[in-house]
């Protein structure tokens, strides 16, 4: 295993007090509900079983758009379907449906729950086989992991692959758990070849002694990296009275600020509206270059491609890394005003 994994988990997971004791990735599968909320039931989700029958017996509506949430380490899936739903019943219809296997995964052993990503994501793959069933449902699946659970996501489309159903249109990573998947190739964690369309959202991307979650390579179509992907406005700053300064370890200290603020900017960028998004500029091509962040603060990234970042964005031609300034308080995103100073003047 690489050293500085190693070392990471040597020095901060047991602080932490987190088993080092690493299960297997045969759970049993029965534990993963599967929970659906749409505009008639906003409040009460359903409870899915993986059957055609209970599908059609539940508030499902095929002409619908389908989102396939998977939560991440120590949280559950009718959290997540609850935090998002209200997003997007505020824009359109939308069938969202979330993966819960809280009962797999738990605070006391990360390295556990790390390697059953796989057979959580692999086990999803039952419920798109299923709403493949439903003429034209399975073009219109978007699956969005956060954490672990973008790895989960990541697993889910390469079975469903698997499955002959071909490739999902569309899989979203926020801020994909780096521990224990540094030294991982594309069979074994979320990337790219997972959907026609990959995107990433890096917000807390580095070292666990830096006071990061996340992966930083780039490993979708298109890895967005707000402030560069590392620490988020307002999450490393630590005060004692009036005195602040910046401490990067305070970022795990808030509860991993910067790594559950990719959930926040997607959340936002569904009901975001024109004027008021995500904008991003290209700085780098499918390599991320570790001066790519310095040039886009410097100014030298100012005709790059624009794109929107979050739930609009679209596939472009050219793969590669993007980059965008945010604000410290919601709403997060400065539109016009997230490319470096230099670029507007």
């Amino acid at each position: 295993m690489h050293f500085q994994l190693v070392f990471s988990f040597l020095v901060f997971i047991p602080i932490l007090g987190i088993s080092l004791e690493i299960g297997d990735g045969d759970p049993d599968l029965d534990k993963i509900k599967f929970f659906l909320w749409t505009r008639e039931n906003p409040d009460q989700h359903d409870i899915i079983e993986l059957s055609e029958s209970s599908i059609e017996d539940s508030h499902f509506n095929p002409a619908h758009p389908v989102i396939i949430l998977a939560h991440g380490w120590n949280s559950h899936g009718r959290g997540m379907g609850e935090d998002y739903n209200q997003y997007y019943f505020e824009v359109g219809d939308y069938n969202i449906f979330s993966i819960d296997w809280s009962k797999l995964e738990s605070w006391a052993n990360y390295p556990t729950s790390a390697v059953r990503t796989r057979a959580v994501g692999e086990h999803a793959a039952n419920l798109v086989k299923i709403l493949d069933g439903f003429p034209g449902v399975f073009d219109q699946i978007h699956v969005i992991g956060h954490s672990l659970g973008a790895h989960v996501a990541g697993f889910l489309g390469k079975r469903v692959q698997n499955l002959g159903l071909g490739k999902l249109k569309r899989v979203t990573g926020l801020d994909p758990a780096e521990p224990f998947f540094d030294l991982a190739g594309p069979d074994d964690r979320i990337d790219k070849g997972d959907a026609e369309f990959v995107d990433i959202i890096h917000t807390n991307s580095g070292m666990l002694w830096n006071g990061c979650l996340s992966m930083k390579r780039p490993v979708g179509h298109m890895d967005f990296y707000p402030e560069g992907g590392q620490h988020q406005p307002g999450c490393v700053e630590a005060c004692i009275g009036s005195m602040c300064m910046n401490i990067t370890i305070e970022d795990l200290i808030k509860g991993g600020c910067s790594h559950e603020r990719s959930n926040a900017y997607f959340k936002e960028s569904i009901v975001a509206r024109e004027g008021h998004q995500f904008r991003a500029w290209m700085c780098g091509g499918e390599s991320f270059f570790e001066d790519s962040w310095e040039d886009f603060q410097e100014g030298k990234c100012c005709w790059g491609d624009e794109v929107v970042m979050g739930q609009w964005a679209e596939k472009r031609a050219d793969e590669g890394t993007y980059y965008l300034h945010v604000a410290e308080e919601s709403p997060h995103a400065l539109d016009a005003d997230g490319n470096s100073l230099k670029c507007n003047k």
